[in-house]
């Protein structure tokens, strides 16, 4: 009797770790898509918070926002993004597979930090929606 395995189980073996291995790929691939837009997400909150802290703070005495571009997100300081002081700027970039959409422009009142614009700013990706509601009082909600 000869001892090891014949061609057909090692097919087999091949097939089943093949599947298995095809599954996990499927499964870690979404993982990264939802990371991505998440974190996404959680980038743009801490620029949000980031404006509003500079303008309650009152840095270079002027108001601050945030400028939502095609590639990147801008912290700025003056009373809008046209009228800005380009010396302040801080540009951060975005996520090529997150597209956003809604408010463009946030600028939040120097000390007070009340917003100039009420609205939502939506992020999406090939799955999903995700919204940033930003009222006059200058709460960030998601």
């Amino acid at each position: 009797m000869r001892k090891g395995f014949t061609l057909l189980e090692i097919l087999i073996a091949m097939g089943i770790l093949a599947i298995i291995g095809g599954f996990g790929l499927f499964v870690s691939l979404d993982f990264y898509r939802s990371n991505v837009i998440f974190s996404e997400r959680d980038t743009l909150l801490s620029l949000l918070r980031r404006a509003r802290l500079d303008a309650m703070n009152n840095i270079h005495v002027m108001p601050h926002g945030l400028y939502v571009a095609t590639t990147s997100y801008v912290i700025f300081a003056g009373s809008s993004y046209a009228a800005r002081s380009s010396t302040y700027d801080y540009a951060f970039g975005k996520s090529v597979a997150v597209t956003t959409g809604g408010l463009t422009e946030v600028v939040f009142s120097s000390l007070a930090a009340t917003s100039s614009a009420s609205g939502t700013v939506t992020l999406a990706d090939e799955t999903r929606n995700l919204g940033i509601s930003i009222n006059y009082e200058g709460m960030i909600d998601w």
